[in-house]
Formats: C-alpha cells, sequence, structure tokens
C-alpha cells in the first residue's frame, strides 16, 4: 500500500468506541492545520459524539458523552459557559470526517511523521479523558510535547490522566482537591474574578506573543495555570 504524503492529508481518526461516560458512540479526530491565533498551529484532538453533529448534540444534551459533567455545557436555562463555538470548527470536523474526509487506520509510521517537532491540543472540544489511554501515549510518544485538561479528575477511570492532562477546576474547592489528589490544575475564574492558583496563562497575558504550542505548560506535570472566563460564553460563567 502507498503510504499517503503529509501534504494531502487533513487529519486522521484515532479512535472510535464507547464513552465511559455513558456508553454512546464517539469518535476521536486529529486535524494537523490550525489557524487558532491562541493556541498557535497544534495539532488539534478532537472528541464528538458520532452519531449527532455537536450542534445537535449541544440541543438534545447528547453531548454528555464528550463533555460529561462540565459546567459550562448548556444549562437548563439556556446558558453555555463554554468557549467553543461548536457551530465552527467542531461541526466542520464533524462533517468533514462524515464524508470521509479524514485518514482511519495511519500507521505508526506516519503517525510519527505527522506528530515530527509538533505540539498536540487534546481536547479542542470535548473531554479527552474518555480516549483510551494507549491512543494517547502513542501520540504522546512522537509529538514535541501538548496540552490537555479534563472535569473527569474525580472519576476511577480518568485516573491514568494524572500527570498527562490538567484537572480542570471551576473554584477553590475544586482547585484544593485536586491538588491533594496529585493533579497539576487548569482554573477558570469569571471575569474580573481574583484567582486562587498557580500562574495566570501566558497566551492570556496583555501584550504577550505567548501562545499554547510555545508555551505548553498545561501538559500535566509542569504548573498549575489559571484563565480568566472568555469567549462568546464568558458572561455566563459567574451564574454557573
Amino acid at each position: 500500500m502507498t503510504t499517503p504524503k503529509l501534504s494531502t492529508l487533513k487529519g486522521f481518526v484515532l479512535h472510535r468506541g464507547a464513552s465511559p461516560l455513558d456508553g454512546s458512540d464517539f469518535v476521536v479526530i486529529a486535524t494537523l492545520k490550525s489557524g487558532n491565533r491562541k493556541t498557535g498551529d497544534m495539532i488539534q484532538i478532537w472528541v464528538l459524539r458520532a452519531d449527532q453533529d455537536p450542534v445537535a448534540a449541544i440541543q438534545s444534551g447528547a453531548d454528555f458523552t464528550v463533555c460529561g459533567n462540565c459546567i459550562h455545557r448548556k444549562q437548563a436555562d439556556g446558558s453555555r459557559s463554554c468557549y467553543v463555538n461548536v457551530g465552527q470548527a467542531p461541526l466542520s470536523v464533524w462533517r468533514t470526517w462524515k464524508r470521509g474526509g479524514y485518514l482511519e487506520n495511519p500507521s505508526t509510521e506516519l503517525i510519527a511523521r505527522a506528530l515530527k517537532g509538533r505540539r498536540i491540543r487534546w481536547g479542542a472540544f470535548g473531554d479527552p479523558s474518555i480516549i483510551p489511554a494507549d491512543v494517547v501515549a502513542l501520540w504522546n510518544e512522537h509529538a514535541d510535547g501538548w496540552t490537555g485538561y479534563t472535569h473527569q479528575w474525580r472519576q476511577p477511570w480518568a485516573q491514568w490522566c494524572r500527570g498527562t492532562f490538567q484537572a480542570s477546576c471551576d473554584g477553590f474547592a475544586d482547585y484544593l482537591a485536586a491538588s491533594d489528589a496529585g493533579w497539576r490544575t487548569f482554573a477558570v475564574v469569571p471575569k474580573n474574578g481574583e484567582a486562587f492558583s498557580g500562574k495566570q496563562c501566558p497566551a492570556t497575558v496583555d501584550e504577550s506573543a505567548a501562545t499554547c504550542r510555545t508555551c505548553a505548560l498545561c501538559d500535566g506535570a509542569k504548573a498549575d495555570i489559571w484563565v480568566q472566563a472568555h469567549g462568546a460564553g464568558a458572561k455566563h460563567f459567574a451564574t454557573v
């Protein structure tokens, strides 16, 4: 079989299986190019419900499959504090996957070529803790670094993520509990709220030229990081 040229590929399908959150079908996709100014040109990992596009999944509540009990999901009053606009990149990625636009079952050699000198952003949408540990380990082994976050840090099945992903914390109690359990943390504070942990995300400091690609502190091992709520849903965070 001829090895495809990386320049012709949009991305890969890393995994498809049953979510440990509710047993529903989900898919994990890596896209190879990104124009995200905050993260920089990292390989982006999308964790998506397989049978519903992400917009429909949020409306129906089926995003629980990939987001779990994250408080930034859509609430009963319709508010949603998640910074991800699922009608943009996540929807486009899902539709491209449905059209067969991403390579399935890439070889380890091709993965290594794609990751050479690159960093990975685990969870551009969705919680990466539901991805099998061996899949994450394989990709991280060949990457130049990564970032990742999980709201599932209390779950017994997510403990392999400690040291690999940051524990997503939504308050001081979360931060204390995660820290006591040995996690590095990533805390979201309301806009103009008071920080309670670690170091402000360098990419969000005024006049900073840092990106997630150049920083990579959020690799589950280096530091506790905080960020102010941002994006279209930031106004809802204080009331969630």
